[in-house]
């Protein structure tokens, strides 16, 4: 990769980086890298290759194929690294060195991709690294940093490389081919930074598949015709897209020469699972949405309740009224909550169905942007045609994860999270080891006897509310050594970092705890947020 055309690559890809947490590291090949990030609006993987013939950076929603087992680098890196956010990205690209500022708050640690070092782990970046988040690729051809040579100099001297790495062989001799006038045209528009309009990208006939002799570049610059060595060539609008076609050819040799990349099986998968997630989800909201209509029928109807048996403030299972047709609908209430509140709670619902449906939308149509998209949908219609001659499956009985088995207190925080305490010892344990995902959050009674409690997350970036937080700890605190007091401390850790005890069911041990939570315990509070059949 032409440092040239790293410049423009990192000014892209590193507002795509911010704040997404790497998940985990694997190296493919020797010297090659695939970095899973947190699912985002952009592709998943950073693919990084530092071989000296074929260096690479793009950001892929595919990956290489792994190794059984990982090397002893991957397996340091794993260890100091891996679960952290990107918070910070530096570079200096006439090395073609990027470094990310790693940490949950503040950058603590650095992961430096390097040309020719390979990856390691740094205290702090170069000195010479220049912020690639916010930074313009005019920005990173700060002239106080960068120095470059003259057009006669480039002509001259064909060991220039080494003393302005970022002019390259290919770039020397592409001036020295064109005409004077023309080259120094090139040289001086190099020199200012600005963007160009298209990039190149030149591979070998017949869909560009790799060999020894004929390799792929891709280039901020054309190239002379008698420079290209039988290559074609391919305009690119966006460096982003040149070094993707690029990386394509090298990690993905195969299928580059097919013309067309397939994607990867478990990228599939996760498409096709995302999908009925969200047309769960959508049910779901819509009739959370359905039910403004009972709420605002009850409103219409509060002047005309009874004043004794049927007073808003009352609580009734039961409520017969006629919507503006005359006709009678009969609405069933939360008998543990009185008319008004039962009112009140549908409206809050029918909100939250309202702003789940425009995400669902907007999620929606990041995958269907997703060029995977259109496999899933061929392989969901062939699977539908073969499933209907496959003989039904006996569903196991009394699963311990099952809803309807499972001893469990249910309830829904102030803001629409769903919260989990066990009912006993045994409950507890299947609660932390088959509901709880390992992003969910836990909470226990510190110092003492209690019941598990687990706040349910969507996914590992989704924030949590302060009112939610309480309102759980608050639940846990009610099930514990500490219902006869005040105020009860709770502690807070994700799931992945509680492990059960072996052998004695509702014991666990925290291995890294998130937070520590002194809360008011307020009777009813149970009463408040409780889920009812």
């Amino acid at each position: 990769m032409e440092a040239l055309l790293f410049r423009g690559l990192v000014g892209e890809i590193g507002p795509m980086l911010l704040g997404r947490r790497l998940e985990r590291i694997y190296s493919p090949h020797p010297g090659w890298w695939s970095f899973r990030l947190q699912p985002g609006d952009h592709p998943r993987f950073l693919l990084f290759a530092h071989h000296p013939a074929d260096v690479a950076l793009t950001l892929s929603p595919h990956a290489p194929e792994n190794p059984p087992a990982p090397t002893a680098q991957v397996m340091r890196l794993r260890k100091h690294v891996q679960g952290l956010r990107i918070l910070c990205c530096k570079a200096d690209w006439t090395l073609r060195r990027l470094s990310l500022g790693l940490g949950r708050h503040d950058p603590h640690t650095w992961l430096v991709l390097d040309a020719q070092k390979g990856v390691f782990m740094a205290d702090q970046p170069e000195p010479r690294d220049i912020d690639a988040s916010t930074t313009s690729a005019t920005d990173l051809n700060d002239s106080e940093a960068i120095s470059w040579p003259t057009w006669e100099q480039i002509r001259d001297n064909d060991q220039i490389w080494q003393s302005h790495p970022h002019v390259s062989p290919l770039l020397r001799r592409t001036i020295q081919t064109l005409p004077e006038d023309q080259g120094r045209s090139l040289l001086q528009a190099l020199q200012s930074g600005i963007a160009p309009e298209t990039y190149f990208l030149y591979r070998a006939p017949g869909g560009g598949k790799s060999s020894s002799t004929i390799r792929p570049w891709a280039l901020p610059w054309p190239l002379p015709p008698s420079l290209r060595q039988g290559r074609d060539e391919h305009p690119c609008a966006s460096a982003f897209q040149a070094t993707n076609l690029l990386a394509q050819t090298i990690f993905f040799p195969d299928q580059a020469s097919n013309g067309t990349a397939a994607p990867d099986p478990r990228e599939i998968k996760r498409i096709a699972r995302l999908r009925r997630n969200l047309d769960a989800d959508e049910h779901r909201l819509r009739e959370y949405v359905r039910l403004a209509d009972q709420a605002e029928l009850i409103r219409c109807h509060l002047y005309q309740l009874p004043a004794k048996q049927l007073a808003p403030r009352s609580k009734i299972d039961r409520l017969t009224l006629n919507d503006p047709k005359g006709e009678t609908v009969e609405l069933t209430l939360n008998k543990r909550l009185t008319i008004l509140e039962n009112m009140q709670r549908w409206f809050q619902l029918a909100d939250k169905g309202r702003r789940g449906l425009a995400h669902v939308q907007r999620r929606r149509d990041q995958i269907h942007s997703n060029p995977d998209t259109n496999w899933v949908e061929t392989m969901g219609t062939r699977t539908t045609a073969s499933s209907n001659h496959r003989p039904p499956v006996q569903k196991a009985r009394n699963r311990p994860n099952d809803k309807g088995t499972l001893p469990l207190h249910r309830f829904l925080s102030s803001d629409g999270f769903v919260l989990l305490r066990g009912k006993n010892q045994k409950a507890n344990h299947h609660l932390l080891t088959k509901a709880a995902s390992p992003f969910d959050y836990w909470f226990h009674a510190a110092d003492g006897p209690g019941a598990h409690l687990i706040l349910k997350r969507d996914s590992p970036g989704r924030d949590v509310p302060e009112r939610t937080m309480e309102e759980a700890a608050g639940l846990a605190g009610l099930a514990s050594h500490f219902s006869g007091a005040a105020r009860a401390t709770i502690i807070c850790a994700q799931v992945k970092y509680v492990r059960p005890v072996k052998g004695t069911p509702g014991m666990a041990v925290v291995d890294q705890v998130l937070r520590t939570l002194s809360v008011p315990l307020e009777p009813d509070l149970e009463t408040k947020l409780r889920i009812t059949a």
